[in-house]
């Protein structure tokens, strides 16, 4: 449930960052772009930087990505890649091993130079995608202490010389990534290893760097030259590490490093806006390069910072699903407040029910009069008065009116019982006045076949009382009728006349009495049998079936418990200010936006097959995932494209921060006072992402850019705020989009003597180089 729920969260925040994109070109990329990641360490790298353009770009899919790995890549329908030798190298060795190997086996060399070739025909194909195809934009990513960066060159001229044959111009960029948290036991060997991957980057970026090799095979061993003139090999190189330049290291500074790659890209390729405005600066590639090259003779480095304000949207998406289906709970239990003698008649168990039940299964009460055909003539009240009932039965019936009783009205009662089956009659009374009414459903029935204590209404306790009242009554009535028999007849209730010659009438209106009060009691408890069957075949039916609804009903506590401790979960790392009162004020959304729901679809709009249907068959495979599914389908086709969830970034913000006034006396935060907060924030979290001597480094040159929506006002203050104290260009790129802010703070003009993690690691590369191992492919490669 946990993927379903992280799925939904992800897909929100994707749309929410694509809306209006069909407009918002500017966040397509303008050239074809080919990611190079070099060596196994940089395979995160690979599936980081892919998801966050798949949120991002718009033409994302037509990117395409190429891994020379070692041990283990992805798999994807744009990502090429080939396995490099060198795999069982003894670690002393590796690196010069492999560079060794991927010379000695020409099988590699033609794998290789048939898998660019398939990539740039590949990037042909998705010309279309792209409004020009003048330039191709190469950026190369590696880790700093992979031994497969030994192969840097050799890889990226190769690349370049295939691409070359089809386009115009293609940059290259290189991403160097850095790791100088101190842990596992090969730290040493690897800052080794990174410093000797400095050392030869030193000399790929000199100006009368070199090279020439035959690394083009044909499919018949055939070789062609590559060759690069005397100029240095990559456009710019960065550096990013998990350690600013104020030594500290983050959590997810990795993550802000990939997320840094893909917003220099975008920011170096994405197609201009029409309406351009001049406070925008755009990015400018080459006066960026020219600017951190200043009057330096050696080669110059660049770093860069990211920060981001965001809406947090996953947490956004994740309270929405809770909070619907906790209004579709609500929903479901406010109609399980119905009345006790509504819901007994909905289950046909009220009064009038069972008259019905009484007449399908007893004789007419008026068939007991027929007794009084059975009497003679010969008898007199005044042989039968000092009798009782009982011996005055006998004396003028001889059995014949228990006979009569029995074959005419009690045996077919017991035949009746006997046959009687009511199960098809109360599954069909439950389901179409309960289970499947839209007005009540799968709570409603639950709740009334519920034998739990305390509950405002239980259709079991209700037959429990039945049945205890109906057994009680039997009692009496079976008391009262052993008290009529064992009465004297003549101080029976009846009306006597104590005249001469009134020995006929007096009999006749004792035997009236008889048949009335004897067998009319008879007959009521006969009655109640017949009620007690009739409950008791309620009893198991709605049993069987409240069992059948507990695990459903589990399956549905389930996906109420794992949305409630995912939303929970969602702001568990919180901002304070970017995820202030999100609970309660989507709380009081979602209400709202049901409200409305209710309105246009009718006041039983969860039972609509639009929305939820019948719970019950989205819970028959006793799994919870299909109702979990259909709550974030719903959710995200009814509930997050309501225009309450689209509302701008700051506006959202500012009022949300300030919803809680409506329950506590609390100041109010001003729009200024969060633009402050927000500007401080981008601020603060934008340091560069590498350690640099301040006190060494002569040049420091510096750009500044904003992502987010120029014509914002927040984005306005921020500009303003730059421009107050303006040390370096600062610009916008200008996105359409609600969900936040960003800002890239670039940084060039140092050197690798400058590089703190250089420094350090100088001393680690000399011991392992005096001990034996072999870091370069040769000699030269070196010295700095």
């Amino acid at each position: 449930m946990r993927e379903l729920l992280q799925k939904y969260a992800n897909t929100f925040s994707i749309q929410l960052e694509k809306i209006s994109l069909s407009e918002n070109e500017q966040r397509s990329v303008n050239h074809p772009i080919v990611f190079l990641f070099l060596g196994d360490l940089v395979k995160d790298a690979l599936k980081a930087i892919m998801t966050i353009n798949e949120e991002k770009w718009l033409n994302s899919s037509r990117v395409l990505y190429f891994h020379a790995y070692q041990t283990d890549t992805i798999t994807s329908e744009n990502v090429l890649s080939f396995q490099l030798p060198g795999d069982e190298l003894d670690r002393k060795y590796k690196r010069k091993g492999m560079y060794e190997a991927f010379y000695r086996e020409e099988k590699k060399l033609i794998d290789l130079n048939k898998a660019f070739r398939k990539l740039s025909s590949k990037i042909a194909e998705y010309g279309k995608e792209y409004s020009s195809l003048k330039k191709v934009n190469l950026c190369l990513v590696t880790a700093i202490d992979d031994p497969a960066n030994i192969l840097i060159q050799e890889f990226t001229l190769l690349l370049k010389s295939i691409l070359q044959e089809s386009f115009r111009l293609v940059e290259v960029d290189l991403y160097g990534l850095l790791k100088e948290k101190q842990e596992g036991e090969n730290f040493a060997l690897s800052t080794s290893l990174g410093i000797s991957f400095l050392k030869e980057l030193d000399h790929y970026q000199n100006d009368e760097y070199t090279f020439e090799k035959d690394l083009q095979l044909t499919e018949d061993h055939l070789r062609l030259n590559v060759s690069h003139p005397p100029s240095p090999l990559f456009d710019l190189v960065y550096f990013l590490s998990d350690k600013n330049e104020e030594s500290l290291i983050s959590s997810d500074a990795m993550q802000q490093n990939y997320e840094i790659i893909s917003n220099l890209n975008l920011l170096k390729n994405r197609k201009m806006i029409t309406d351009y405005h001049e406070k925008m600066d755009s990015y400018n590639h080459q006066d960026f390069k020219r600017g951190i090259k200043g009057n330096s003779q050696e080669p110059v480095y660049a770093s860069a910072g990211f920060s981001k304000v965001t809406r947090s949207n996953k947490a956004i998406a994740l309270h929405a699903a809770s909070d619907f289906f906790h209004e579709l709970l609500l929903s479901l239990k406010a109609a399980g407040t119905e009345k006790r003698e509504k819901v007994l008649s909905i289950f046909e168990l009220s009064e009038t029910s069972f008259q019905k039940y009484f007449h399908e299964c007893l004789p007419p009460v008026e068939k007991i009069m027929d007794m009084n055909d059975l009497i003679g003539a010969s008898n007199s009240y005044q042989t039968v008065k000092r009798m009782s009932v009982r011996e005055a039965e006998e004396y003028l019936y001889e059995g014949g009116t228990e006979r009569f009783f029995y074959t005419n009205l009690e045996e077919p009662v017991r035949e009746h019982l006997q046959r009687l089956n009511l199960r098809a009659q109360i599954e069909r009374c439950f389901y179409e006045n309960v289970l499947n009414n839209e007005q009540y459903g799968l709570y409603c029935a639950y709740l009334w076949t519920s034998d739990t204590p305390g509950a405002e209404i239980s259709v079991i306790n209700e037959i429990d009382r039945l049945e205890r009242d109906t057994k009680n009554e039997r009692l009496e009535k079976e008391a009262l009728l052993e008290q009529y028999y064992q009465q004297m007849v003549d101080q029976c209730d009846f009306k006597k006349s104590y005249l001469p010659f009134s020995d006929k009438k007096n009999l006749n209106s004792f035997v009236h009495y008889f048949f009335e009060t004897v067998y009319g009691t008879r007959y009521e408890i006969m009655k109640l049998e017949v009620k007690q069957a009739i409950l008791k075949q309620y009893r198991t039916v709605l049993e069987e079936h409240h069992q059948y609804l507990r695990s459903k009903m589990e399956l549905i506590d389930q996906v109420e418990s794992c949305l409630m401790q995912a939303a929970a979960e969602s702001l568990y790392d919180s901002d304070d200010v970017l995820d202030k009162n999100i609970a309660e004020y989507y709380a009081d959304m979602i209400g709202m936006i049901t409200a409305k729901l209710k309105e246009k679809w009718g006041p039983y709009f969860f039972s609509d097959e639009r929305f939820f249907g019948n719970l019950l068959s989205l819970l028959e495979n006793g799994k919870p995932n299909p109702l979990l599914e259909r709550i974030l389908l719903v959710c995200n086709r009814e509930v997050l494209t309501q225009e309450e969830f689209h509302r701008s970034f700051e506006d959202e913000l500012l009022e949300r921060a300030n919803v809680m006034t409506r329950y506590e006396n609390r100041e109010i935060l001003s729009k200024e006072d969060l633009f402050k907060q927000l500007y401080l924030r981008l601020n603060e979290n934008s340091s560069v992402h590498i350690e640099v001597f301040n006190y060494t480094q002569e040049h420091r040159f510096e750009e500044k850019y904003f992502f987010g929506d120029f014509y914002s006002k927040f984005m306005q203050f921020a500009l303003e705020k730059e421009h107050e104290t303006r040390q370096c260009k600062v610009g916008c790129a200008h996105e359409k989009k609600s969900s936040g802010i960003e800002k890239l703070a670039l940084m060039g003009g140092f050197r690798l003597k400058d590089l703190m993690y250089y420094r350090n690691g100088e001393k680690y590369y000399k011991t392992y180089a005096e001990n034996g191992y072999e870091l370069h492919a040769n000699k030269a490669e070196a010295s700095v």
